[in-house]
């Protein structure tokens, strides 16, 4: 999975950039998988765009009253359960959709899993058969779906794998790091740069090293004779957050971006 940020970013924030030892190194590495891990749980998706397939509905409808209708396929036919909460909006996880490459629907496509599934009759067309809630313009004057919600014609299925998607999803590098101002989506890697930080910092506060000063907390006590130090590692935890997944002021940050209709609906 692509990175939000390079380790460089951090480095420089923490003051290594120009002398950094292997064992540093790894921890800061350690600390940016997780910060990002922690940064993609609470947006619902990964923010890198790149192109992505999936299979919607993800959420199984079983427990709503059902209706039937009447599906063929060669010269066979099937009397298939429908969902009456059926709606003419799909939710899709990763946002914002920069563009849909291809959409089917089969009723029977079962994510993928049945030989002949999704064939090119399946195949629906943007702008007939349905389109996406476009909302903006990018720099390079594309047009940009912030909510992830694609309008239907009629009403989509909804038996979970019975629409195949494959589109181009996420925000550039430029965007992610506030240089783009036409789609800015700057505060991400701030957000993710800062949790990495923290979490670096907890970690180097482990170590003893007299070289950078790295304690596991505010020096509070120290001796000459026979030489030692206390480290105040109650103070050092209200600095750096505790145990916390994310920081509240994160949270607050990234407040804008998060996919909240994926959340509720799926």
């Amino acid at each position: 999975m692509p990175s939000i940020i390079e380790t460089a970013e951090v480095l420089t924030d923490l003051g290594l950039s120009s002398s950094v030892t292997a064992q540093e190194y790894a921890i800061i590495e350690a600390a940016i998988t997780r910060a990002e891990s922690a940064v993609r749980r609470y947006l619902k998706y990964d923010p890198v765009q790149r192109t992505r397939t999936e299979y919607y509905p993800q959420t199984d409808f079983d427990y709503l009253s059902r209706g039937t209708v009447w599906e063929s396929e060669g010269g066979q036919a099937y009397l298939r359960r429908i969902a009456t909460a059926a709606t003419d909006e799909l939710q899709v996880r990763n946002i914002p959709i920069r563009s849909i490459t291809s959409l089917w629907i089969d009723y029977d496509g079962r994510a993928g899993t049945r030989a002949g599934a999704f064939a090119a009759e399946t195949l629906k067309t943007e702008g007939t058969d349905f389109w996406p809630n476009y909302d903006g313009i990018d720099s390079d004057g594309h047009r940009i779906c912030r909510d992830g919600i694609i309008r239907s014609e009629g009403m989509w299925p909804t038996t979970p794998g019975t629409v195949k998607l494959i589109s181009i999803a996420g925000y550039t590098a430029d965007e992610l790091h506030g240089i783009d101002f036409s789609v800015d989506a700057g505060q991400i890697v701030e957000a993710v740069v800062a949790e990495a930080i923290r979490r670096a910092k907890k970690a180097l506060m482990g170590m003893k090293s007299s070289a950078l000063g790295w304690t596991s907390g505010p020096l509070s006590g120290e001796k000459l004779g026979d030489y030692s130090y206390t480290a105040d590692s109650t103070l050092s935890t209200k600095l750096y957050g505790g145990m916390y997944e994310l920081m509240p002021e994160t949270k607050e940050a990234l407040e804008s971006f998060v996919n909240y209709g994926y959340s509720l609906g799926g």
